[in-house]
């Protein structure tokens, strides 16, 4: 005779895959590094973000599921459910609260490299912090903590595909292939709430 035991299944409350897209978000943290790269001394910037609850008035497309696998027709595309002739839309609820990373934005030190610090000063202006102009010359400067930690911002999150550590060394075809998803965009969310310390530290789980 079967045991009852301390587990449920809520058929209701199914698994929602991540969607590319913009969602709304607080920065909650900030660090930088050194590192020596083949473009020279670079200082890498990394941030953590925060979906702030109006991301449940962004809507998601939905997709026929394998498990947690888009299913694929024969040209290879994913299906799309429908719902009275049209693709059925869901409410992002389930990203409320997540925490998103970015790859990091590359400061390049060496003047010779100042060519590819774009990415870099372009998050600047996303944000309003200003540089000085010399002559054409944006002089460029170094984020802190205090310039971003509670600010609102969009972030864009894009998927991205990585081998495993313990697999890189091997044949490609055995290879094991994983995505995740990492914001690539950053942009200041105009009229969005600002988090204070305090909003912030309710948040700490512990």
């Amino acid at each position: 005779m079967a045991k009852s035991i301390e587990a449920t299944y809520d058929p209701s409350n199914q698994w929602t895959p991540i969607e590319e897209g913009t969602y709304p978000a607080h920065i909650t943290s900030l660090s930088t590094k050194e590192m020596n790269t083949r473009a020279g001394e670079a200082i890498i910037v990394n941030m953590t973000y925060k979906v702030n609850e109006a991301v449940e008035k962004v809507e998601q497309s939905v997709w026929e599921m394998d498990g947690y696998n888009y299913k694929k027709n024969s040209s290879g595309d994913k299906i799309p459910v429908m719902d009275n002739g049209s693709q059925k839309v869901i409410p992002c609820t389930h990203l409320k609260d997540r925490d998103f990373y970015d790859n990091g934005f590359f400061i390049f030190t060496d003047t010779s490299s100042a060519s590819k610090n774009s990415r870099y000063f372009q998050l600047l202006m996303n944000l309003g912090i200003k540089c000085e102009d010399d002559n054409g010359i944006k002089k460029l400067v170094l984020i802190e903590e205090e310039d971003v930690i509670g600010i609102p911002v969009h972030i864009t999150v894009k998927r991205q595909e990585y081998v495993t550590a313990d697999t890189k060394h091997l044949p490609f075809d055995e290879q094991e292939k994983r995505t995740t998803f990492k914001v690539s965009e950053v942009k200041k969310w105009e009229n969005g709430p600002t988090l204070t310390t305090d909003e912030l530290e309710d948040d700490v789980p512990f």
